[in-house]
């Protein structure tokens, strides 16, 4: 495989440590190296809980990793902490299996640890069109087929606690329709449409995972997706101009996943902008589209949908 894991030392608490000391929270957060990824896992890391990293480069990791570890210390004491590192591409399915299998041998097998907290947070916005080997767009590939792929993944081996809240980063930025004939969107790709059409599609997929969860799964865990907030990150720079929000201001993301309000009932399975309940959950033709597009071009099935 072209990339590997980045190896760091687990730091965590395993499950034979002594029943006096609270279990602390997992976190992995995809596209950490950068932007609201980082800022997430640093706030993360503030609350306590220990987060696992993932980018493209090594270089950017190990950077992220000291800079998120500066939080509480360098990562001493018995605070959050950077506790694994994963470096694995997005832009081809063989890239998520490495993010997965890496995670699931040194965390769940090794460390005995389960994920409670799961940010997709990855994403692109492409300057002009590219595919990997399969003929796929790669703005669809990382920010659609991707989550999808890993959070079947992670559900269906038993990587997460029966209390996991998953958050599927989506935007405010959508198309009115899903267009999904031909996945190389070579007739009509550009770059704000292929980013707000990857947007629509994965707040699409989380609404299917969370209403087919809440139909035939046993377990039933909090899923949400939401719009991250106009944030002044190298993305919105590059395809939008400044005209958000500075980064260290950006906790839409970290209050979804730890605040107990948004596991109610009444929010669950919701789409999100501003921290404030914008849809709720509703299957139709094209998010039911969406998630048979992930399903046949992942070759992945959820447990609870077979």
């Amino acid at each position: 495989k072209e990339f590997t894991t980045l190896q760091i030392k687990m730091f965590s608490i395993s499950a034979s440590a002594s029943a006096s000391v609270p279990k602390k929270k997992l976190a992995l957060v995809t596209g950490t190296t950068d932007g609201i990824g980082k800022h997430t896992a640093r706030r993360l890391v503030e609350q306590k809980i220990d987060v696992i990293v993932h980018g493209r480069t090594r270089e950017r990791i190990e950077k992220a990793v000291e800079e998120i570890n500066e939080v509480t210390g360098g990562g001493k004491g018995d605070g959050g902490k950077v506790v694994g590192a994963i470096l694995s591409d997005l832009s081809t399915l063989e890239g998520v299996e490495n993010l997965f299998e890496s995670l699931h041998r040194d965390v769940v097998e090794k460390e005995n640890r389960k994920l409670d907290i799961v940010v997709q947070n990855a994403g692109v916005f492409l300057p002009e069109r590219k595919t990997n080997d399969r003929k796929i767009e790669l703005t669809f590939q990382i920010n659609v087929l991707a989550p999808y792929m890993l959070n079947a993944l992670l559900w269906n081996n038993d990587a997460l606690d029966e209390d996991a809240r998953i958050l599927n980063v989506a935007s405010i930025s959508q198309t009115s329709g899903i267009q999904l004939d031909d996945l190389t969107f070579e007739k009509q790709w550009s770059d704000h449409w292929s980013y707000s059409h990857s947007k629509t599609c994965m707040k699409s997929l989380s609404f299917e995972m969370y209403l087919r969860m809440m139909k035939k799964s046993e377990i039933q865990r909090t899923i949400l997706t939401c719009d991250p907030g106009t944030v002044n990150t190298k993305m919105l720079l590059a395809g939008w101009g400044a005209c958000g929000i500075q980064v260290y201001e950006a906790n839409d993301q970290f209050e979804l996943v730890t605040n107990d309000k948004f596991t109610l009932p009444q929010n669950n399975g919701g789409y999100f902008v501003n921290r404030r309940l914008s849809q709720e959950a509703k299957s139709s033709p094209e998010t039911r589209l969406v998630w048979e597009t992930c399903k046949r071009e992942t070759g992945m099935s959820f447990e609870f949908d077979i």
